[in-house]
């Protein structure tokens, strides 16, 4: 029964190495790890949000309708076990001899406290990246990938939330560990070293090295190497596999835009200290007056289109395009 193995998870911000703790983790031999699952966000937690607010209706409602009507909490809480031993029970086939089971996924983060709740002895790794790098790279995946965040303002706000929840599950005790993708990078085998011990596992200092030496980031790169070795990357997962890209990556715009989101947790973490963002004194006074003057322009932009609608202001900008051009005359409505 997958039930009776312990359980790994891996959370923190997507972008932040989590893939690659994820293989390199993988390959003991006594852990077994597949793709991406999506077993608590997509189905466990709406499910327990479900027969919560159908418990709520019986109760305080006195609305005798819903699952609760027919089940105890106890026969759900049965029904989910049997659900996820099932779904776990496919990724112990993969390596029958492991005593682990990994299950990666960035958006546990916001469900460790259903995670306890169905493995109350489960292990939290949560692996935390510098947020600029992430931001980053957030940006990127969106234009070669598909996924990520276009703006910075999202990739920032992405950021802040998952590594939040995540720091939630520091409530666990020795059941939780931060590690830093930083680390990882530096430091991989000291690193990798640190997440078996405290998983409890056993590994010789040869074994280690031999997996660093493995996961090298070009060598997954040019491998396109995934979790599970039936699947390969997209061309654009892998990225550069650095740390401090943010520097040339992002403009002074989007750093001042950054601060504003997520700079008292870069703070926080150790990874800045206040004005991080500028690189000229002056910076100080015109970064921010400039940015005022935008967010002025896109708020007076956002009220015409509500005033006039999208076809005014796509006919307005056609016309002054035209009029740089010189054709202004030849305009027909």
């Amino acid at each position: 029964m997958s039930l009776e193995r312990q359980h790994l998870f891996i959370i923190g911000s997507p972008r932040s190495g989590t893939t690659w703790l994820q293989i390199m983790m993988g390959a003991h031999p006594l852990i077994c790890t597949t793709v991406e699952l999506t077993l608590f966000n997509k189905y466990i937690a709406p499910w327990i949000e479900a027969w919560k607010r159908e418990t709520t209706n019986i109760v305080e409602r006195g609305l005798n309708r819903g699952l609760p009507f027919l089940w105890t909490e106890e026969e759900f809480h049965e029904f989910l076990e049997g659900f996820l031993d099932k779904a776990y029970q496919k990724v112990v086939e993969k390596k029958p001899q492991a005593r682990y089971i990994l299950d990666k996924q960035p958006n546990y983060s916001m469900h460790v406290d259903d995670i306890n709740c169905l493995f109350p002895n489960a292990l939290f790794i949560h692996i935390i990246r510098d947020g600029r790098d992430v931001a980053a790279s957030m940006i990127s995946a969106r234009r070669t990938v598909g996924f990520g965040y276009g703006t910075i303002q999202e990739a920032g706000i992405s950021w802040v939330k998952h590594a939040r929840a995540a720091q939630s599950a520091r409530k666990f005790g020795d059941r939780y560990i931060e590690v830093r993708y930083e680390d990882l990078l530096n430091d991989s085998a000291n690193t990798l070293r640190t997440v078996f011990e405290f998983c409890r596992l056993t590994a010789s200092e040869e074994f280690i090295l031999e997996v660093v030496n493995n996961h090298q980031f070009e060598l997954m790169k040019s491998r396109k190497q995934l979790p599970d070795e039936k699947v390969k990357s997209s061309e654009g997962h892998y990225r550069k596999g650095i740390a401090g890209d943010w520097i040339t990556d992002l403009s002074s715009f989007q750093k001042y835009q950054f601060d504003k989101i997520a700079g008292d947790l870069l703070c926080e973490l150790g990874y800045s200290r206040k004005g991080w963002w500028v690189e000229h004194i002056c910076q100080h006074f015109t970064i921010p007056f400039l940015f005022s003057l935008r967010e002025a322009k896109n708020r007076v932009i956002k009220a015409l289109k509500n005033l006039l609608g999208d076809e005014i202001i796509k006919r307005v900008k056609y016309i002054r395009s035209k009029y740089y051009e010189g054709t202004a005359s030849n305009i027909k409505f």
